[in-house]
């Protein structure tokens, strides 16, 4: 089963159409199912471009290779068709054996034939034209001895210039992990806070942000909405309704993280559990695209966006 199988979508199947089989695969799974991670790493490729024509190209080789017809074998090695090679009679001291004639000679055509002479008709063999077969084997050697060094000489780090692909392919890895890492950090400060110590909340929080991040965050803050009947700012409506807001972060999937490996975008599941006053914990569930980039070794949050294209 391939990755298209797996997510139920067709090989040409658009972005949008592989983002909602994602988001239907794992609507009620647990993060930490062990499909839901599978379901993961198959919309991981197939929504990224560079890692979807990666396996596309390998699923139309593994389909080409099948195809190919099977070339029976031997015990010793592959069948191949060798021409038969005419035995040459071994050279003899000894005068060759004559051949009896059809019919037998007179005295007299005996007398007349000519006597043979083994110089005269000895015919030597022809020789092949061009060079001999041991000169074109060693020039393939050659040719292929020089190929190999080429490869090897490539394959140095830093010959083209940039590191390998494995090197690349594991500060990628690395820096996804380290991306997840902090959005599992920074989540339950960033989206928590409680109406006694808000303010103390909302500067703690800032340290995980970007300056425009945080100063997206103050003017929402700043701006007011309506609660009975009375204009109230954010921090004045948390007050009021005595709100106690935790967030946690159960599982993150989707990772992607820029060539030069400092923006990321992690798609989380997140948790928050909501309570005003003395009633009772409201639950509320979501996924959510956090943008983080990174300063001076750190992921700071950039952006955080819930709808379904934010990936």
């Amino acid at each position: 089963m391939n990755l298209y199988d797996l997510l139920d979508v067709d090989e040409s199947a658009t972005r949008d159409e592989i983002r909602a089989a994602w988001k239907a695969a794992t609507a009620d799974l647990d993060p930490t199912d062990r499909r839901f991670r599978a379901f993961n790493d198959a919309a991981g490729v197939l929504l990224d471009e560079d890692k979807r024509a990666a396996y596309d190209a390998e699923l139309a080789a593994d389909r080409e290779a099948d195809e190919e017809p099977v070339v029976a074998e031997t015990a010793e090695g592959p069948a191949t068709d060798v021409p038969a090679v005419a035995e040459e009679p071994e050279s003899s001291d000894e005068p060759a054996t004559p051949v009896a004639a059809a019919h037998p000679a007179t005295s007299e055509e005996a007398d007349d034939a000519p006597a043979p002479t083994e110089a005269a008709d000895a015919v030597p063999p022809a020789k092949a034209d061009g060079p001999p077969r041991w000169a074109f084997i060693a020039a393939v050697a050659a040719a292929v001895v020089s190929l190999l060094l080429l490869v090897a000489v490539l394959a140095l780090p830093g010959t083209l210039g940039g590191d390998p692909p494995s090197e690349r392919a594991d500060a990628a890895s690395e820096a996804a992990r380290s991306a997840e890492d902090a959005v599992s950090e920074l989540v339950p400060v960033v989206l928590a806070y409680n109406y006694k110590t808000f303010d103390e909340d909302v500067d703690r929080a800032s340290a995980y942000l970007t300056d425009a991040y945080a100063a997206e965050r103050d003017e929402l803050f700043e701006s007011t909405v309506e609660v009975d009947g009375e204009q109230l700012t954010f921090r004045e409506q948390v007050v009021k309704e005595k709100l106690v807001v935790n967030a946690a972060v159960t599982g993150t999937g989707l990772t992607r993280v820029s060539e030069g490996g400092d923006v990321a975008k992690v798609v989380a599941f997140i948790n928050q559990e909501s309570r005003k006053g003395d009633a009772a914990p409201q639950p509320l569930r979501m996924w959510a695209t956090l943008t983080l980039q990174r300063d001076d070794g750190r992921w700071l949050l950039d952006d955080i966006c819930t709808e379904s294209d934010c990936f």
